[in-house]
């Protein structure tokens, strides 16, 4: 009981946090998105636009890599920070276009900056900021940025699986 209170008030203070964070009044240039990372490695990625524009819903593969890590304080509580490259990368040659008759083979570069904090149970939850990068193919031109919350499963689960969900904007020039 008291694990899974633990593991409820920690993804609380993540959707809170979006929710104080959400768009309201100005926001930049750029079409709202939302981009789901999950799985085990290999992971996939569902991106989502949650506005119109022209960027398109895309499905593919997701990888990370390069990354440091380094511990901080806050109000007393070590945190563990890293930044990670995130690669997407469509799944399907031909398949979706974040552009009309665009280029099939496209990949999305984004640089997150996340802190990790551990639950008793072993869960661990991030929250953090990403920005794009890079791409190539139909990405080459994006920029964007936003925030970004996780949840990982303890590593006694014998189905530990990660979760990230990227909220923000990217923009198509």
């Amino acid at each position: 009981m008291r694990k899974t209170l633990a593991t409820a008030v920690a993804l609380a203070a993540i959707a809170a946090a979006f929710a104080a964070a959400a768009p309201g009044g100005t926001h930049p240039a750029g079409q709202r998105v939302r981009i789901e990372v999950k799985g085990t490695d290999p992971f996939t990625f569902v991106l989502k636009p949650t506005s119109p524009g022209r960027v398109k819903p895309d499905v593919g593969s997701a990888m990370f890599c390069c990354w440091t890590n380094w511990t901080v304080n806050r109000a007393g509580t070590k945190l563990d920070v890293s930044n990670p490259r995130l690669t997407l990368v469509r799944a399907h040659p031909g398949g979706n276009s974040a552009h009309p008759g665009g280029n099939s083979r496209a990949s999305l570069n984004i640089r997150e900056q996340i802190e990790w904090v551990d639950l008793p149970d072993g869960w661990q939850v991030c929250t953090g900021t990403w920005k794009v990068v890079g791409g190539s193919g139909d990405y080459a031109r994006f920029s964007g940025h936003g925030r970004v919350a996780c949840a990982w499963a303890p590593e006694t689960d014998p189905n530990r699986a990660l979760r990230i969900r990227l909220f923000g904007f990217l923009e198509s020039k």
